[in-house]
């Protein structure tokens, strides 16, 4: 079976991050490091060059798919029906 096609560049800096990769934006995009950077560099996805910080483009599109298979379970939606208790009794 061939792999699909990467549409992300090869890899940027954090600095830099490219509008069309999430989180879209270098703030976002350097806390979305600062909240994952351990995962991230287990998975390969974050290296330093000398001072910066660099994103690899196709294990930065492995990382998030490898926590996908426990999001269908993972209930999250505050505002889901049954989700609170019936406040008014």
């Amino acid at each position: 079976m061939p792999r699909p096609q990467i549409t992300l560049p090869h890899s940027w800096s954090v600095n830099s991050w490219p509008p069309g990769v999430y989180p879209g934006s270098a703030t976002r995009g350097r806390y979305l490091v600062r909240m994952h950077r351990k995962e991230l560099i287990l998975a390969g996805a974050l290296a330093r060059v000398g001072r910066e910080l660099i994103i690899l483009g196709e294990r930065y599109d492995r990382w998030p798919q490898k926590g996908a298979a426990n999001v269908p379970n993972y209930e999250i939606a505050a505002n889901r029906a049954g989700s609170r208790k019936d406040r008014s009794k």
